[in-house]
């Protein structure tokens, strides 16, 4: 955590209360009274509230008072907590109480308050749940003071909170072993100086004497050598279809979407891949493709945008399409994943590209739920969800959609956002058709 920060002078601005005004109006009526009906004694009532109101006068009330809020951190991932502390000193002030204001997808898990003299010290944990930019706060005060009489309210704005999405679960980074790359740390079907262990095979003039496998020389009367694969790096572009969002907050395929790409980026470039980013459906936007930690949060930046509204995205799918795209943004060897729920024919449009383009891509579908449909109003009888007719027209056009991947070569992987990612990667890499893989 970093130090604490120093307190700044706010204004106080104080207003009569409800105790005030009761006060008030027992002095007028009970004055009023003894009037009226010639009975002094009812000044007697007037006497307490009146030496209440002149011990406490409004010019004695405090004017300023010194406020230092700390937040910390301002950067996180989904579920991590962050700590909201106030210090509040206000001298002369009966009280201070503080109420703070949360964006929908983050909870307080703990909050507590302590006073100290004519001072009020709050502390908040608090745990955002989704990614994005959040706006914490304000943070409500009211300082009471001359003995509930008066209270001045007081808002102050907290701080805005990057959350970064949480990385889907990856266990290493795969790649396929037929692209041509440069020198790096996949092991390819390539033979050089890795090394992970590729085989043997007899020896030929010119082959290091360490390389000399003795057991299999001994074994076959002859001279062997092992052979390692070569290393190389991966450039790896993810290409996101943003387009729609559908399901439940918090898991919905546009949720999906930013973790499963934030996991992929940061795995690979922890094995000093490069990666770029390409978001279609909206705004057409990219980043080309870069090794190193800055890359990983530009590409974390990138994802949190991917949230267009309805006129932006309108604007973009006239404006712009894959088509558009730099051909400098796609490296000739680099291998390109398809994010998208397939709720439409623009992803099959983004994969022909692509396969025009000489790529081979692989789509992770993202899409966890079904449309839910509303039941009409009339005729009142009840709808059998799997008889429905728009939903069995839905379910075929996904199947037929599959099928078109599927003739093209293309390997589709499901993620429901559990899971590891890396045997289902390896998996579709492999399964590439050979004319794809060219």
């Amino acid at each position: 955590m970093t130090d604490r920060p120093e307190p700044a002078e706010v204004p106080l601005v104080f207003a009569a209360t409800a105790r005030l005004r009761r006060l008030a109006l027992v002095a007028a009526l009970s004055v009023v009274g003894a009037v009226i009906t010639a009975h002094g004694e009812l000044l007697a009532l007037a006497a307490i509230p009146l030496v209440l109101l002149a011990a406490h006068p409004r010019s004695g009330l405090p004017t300023r008072a010194g406020v230092a809020v700390r937040l910390d951190p301002v950067r996180c991932v989904e579920g991590d907590e962050l700590v909201l502390e106030l210090d509040v000193r206000v001298p002369g002030a009966d009280r201070v109480d503080a109420q703070l204001v949360v964006p929908d997808h983050t909870s307080v898990t703990r909050a507590g308050r302590a006073a100290a003299g004519s001072g009020t010290t709050a502390t908040w944990l608090l745990v955002p749940q989704r990614w994005g930019r959040q706006r914490i706060g304000p943070l409500r005060l009211q300082v009471v003071a001359a003995g509930g009489l008066y209270a001045a309210p007081v808002s102050l704005e907290v701080a805005e909170v990057i959350v970064f999405p949480a990385a889907a679960a990856l266990a290493r980074a795969v790649a396929p072993r037929e692209l041509a790359a440069p020198l790096g740390e996949h092991p390819s079907r390539a033979v050089g100086s890795g090394v992970e262990f590729a085989g043997v095979r007899p020896y030929q003039p010119g082959d290091r004497r360490r390389d000399v496998d003795w057991r299999t020389s001994a074994r076959h009367g002859g001279l062997f050598v092992r052979q390692y694969s070569a290393e190389r790096a991966f450039d790896l572009v993810l290409v996101l279809d943003t387009s729609a969002d559908a399901g439940e907050t918090g898991g919905s395929s546009l949720d999906l979407t930013v973790r499963a790409a934030t996991g992929l980026a940061t795995t690979y470039l922890r094995a000093h891949d490069r990666v770029g980013l390409v978001t279609f459906g909206g705004p057409l936007r990219w980043l080309t493709p870069a090794t190193g930690p800055r890359q990983l949060y530009r590409v974390s930046e990138a994802v949190m945008t991917v949230r267009p509204d309805e006129a932006e995205r309108d604007a973009g799918a006239v404006r712009f399409g894959l088509a558009d795209l730099p051909r400098s943004m796609l490296p000739g060897r680099a291998f390109v994943c398809v994010v998208t729920p397939r709720l439409d024919d623009r992803p099959l449009d983004a994969v022909r590209l692509l396969l025009d383009r000489g790529f081979a891509p692989l789509v992770v579908d993202v899409l966890t739920s079904e449309p839910s449909l509303p039941v009409p109003a009339w005729p009142r009888r009840r709808r059998r969800a799997p008889d429905d007719l728009a939903l069995r027209t839905w379910r075929m056009q996904r199947e037929a959609l599959t099928g078109e991947l599927a003739s093209l070569g293309v390997p589709v992987v499901p993620w429901d956002g559990e899971g590891d990612l890396t045997g289902a990667l390896l998996h579709a890499m492999r399964s590439l058709a050979p004319e794809v893989r060219t």
